[in-house]
């Protein structure tokens, strides 16, 4: 009898366990709808339950870390994916990703390359699964979430990119980032990101031509899918059918600009004013393409300048690019534009010149018109003189006969 008590005791703890283990699951897929739908403080709420009832779960802490991360709390998450790499340190490289973005200097790079030897476990482990191909739903879903060579690429142009900035006084810095963005090529040869920052590595060396060479070869393996994306209507979200951050792309006009080449300058930042019109710098970087395009182009760089300037007078927060040597230039652009009209003052002026066209000018049809009222007025007129003769004489011949 005890030992059946002590088998149902067991089962009953079972069933809890699970019961508790659903609960958790079920907080979090609720903390990820909200988090997906940006409302940050009902996923929050969400993932902390979850978290109070299990302190150690990977997934709650996992998701929090996002939440936080989407919160601007970048300690808390910082705190967070520290916490999963201590839990679980050779399973999972994403975190080590987050935490390397989080981080600066050797850190970082030390992080990524944690990752990196996670990512390429897995990938290797999925080419072998491909061999002996899984038709079951839950591997099907796995595959969704598979490593691939962009990711790859990706992990190691990031590591090329701190020996580029934050590590370019180190010892051999520039053949550690030429190493690198060799490894990110060898992964991925058309993958924008490296091929930007191939372009950056070779401005740096003040090389040109390279640079002119791999940048555009960057955005010919991106614009044309978000330009596309763009004409699809406004259900589609352009920036989802790329791989560049909007920060990225402002990194493509001004290297696009640094190598001459202004058109496709122009169009990046047309777009990114697109996604967004409030940003100071898009605007100053606008006027500044126009006024390298030279003279004809001064009024398209003045409207922008002004532009910018108007949006500096007002904004009362920190902007990323904004900053005192910014403002200076707009000042100095229009200064040196003083006596240029502007696009829409231009415009003004068209719009008025094109009033008095309208008044200096008729067509056959108007003055045919009024040729025909002019008649039709004379007609009128000589009816009534007439009718007023008539009446004159037959007053005449009354009045003779009352004689």
């Amino acid at each position: 009898m005890g030992k059946l008590k002590r088998s149902t005791a067991i089962k009953t703890q079972k069933k809890k366990s699970s019961k508790s283990k659903l609960s958790v699951e079920e907080l979090l897929d609720h903390a990820e709808d909200f988090l997906d739908q940006y409302e940050l403080e009902k996923a929050f709420q969400y993932a902390k339950k979850a978290l109070d009832i299990d302190q150690k779960s990977l997934h709650a802490l996992d998701t929090m870390a996002s939440i936080q991360m989407e919160m601007g709390n970048v300690e808390s998450a910082k705190n967070l994916y520290e916490k999963l790499v201590n839990l679980s340190p050779d399973d999972g490289f994403s975190k080590y990703m987050c935490l390397a973005q989080l981080s600066s200097g050797i850190e970082a790079v030390n992080y990524y390359k944690k990752g990196v030897e996670l990512m390429l476990f897995e990938f290797n482990k999925q080419s072998g699964e491909k061999n002996n191909p899984s038709t079951s739903k839950q591997d099907q879903e796995d595959d969704s979430n598979c490593v691939t060579k962009l990711d790859i690429s990706t992990a190691f142009c990031s590591i090329a990119e701190l020996y580029l900035t934050d590590l370019c006084m180190q010892e051999d810095a520039e053949n550690l980032c030429k190493s690198y963005l060799d490894k990110s090529i060898e992964y991925d040869s058309t993958n924008p990101e490296t091929l930007q920052l191939l372009a950056s590595y070779w401005l740096s060396k003040e090389d040109m031509e390279q640079a002119k060479k791999f940048i555009l070869d960057s955005v010919e393996n991106w614009l044309p899918k978000y330009l596309e994306a763009c004409e699809s209507g406004p259900m589609v979200d352009p920036s989802q059918a790329i791989t560049l951050s909007y920060d990225s792309r402002i990194n493509t006009a001004r290297i696009l600009t640094e190598v001459e080449e202004y058109d496709k300058a122009v169009t990046v930042l047309e777009q990114l004013v697109e996604e967004d019109d409030e940003v100071v710098y898009i605007w100053y970087m606008l006027g500044w393409v126009n006024y390298c395009k030279g003279e004809d182009y001064y009024s398209n760089a003045k409207f922008y300048l002004k532009k910018a300037e108007k949006m500096i007078s007002k904004i009362k927060f920190e902007q990323r690019y904004l900053d005192d040597g910014l403002k200076a230039h707009v000042k100095e652009l229009l200064e040196n534009l003083v006596n240029v009209a502007s696009e829409d003052e231009a415009d003004g002026d068209k719009e008025n010149l094109n009033e008095n066209d309208d008044d200096a000018y008729e067509t056959d049809e108007d003055e045919q018109a009024q040729l025909d009222q002019m008649d039709s007025e004379v007609s009128k007129l000589t009816k009534d003189s007439f009718k007023t003769k008539n009446d004159q004489n037959n007053n005449v011949d009354e009045s003779m006969e009352i004689t």
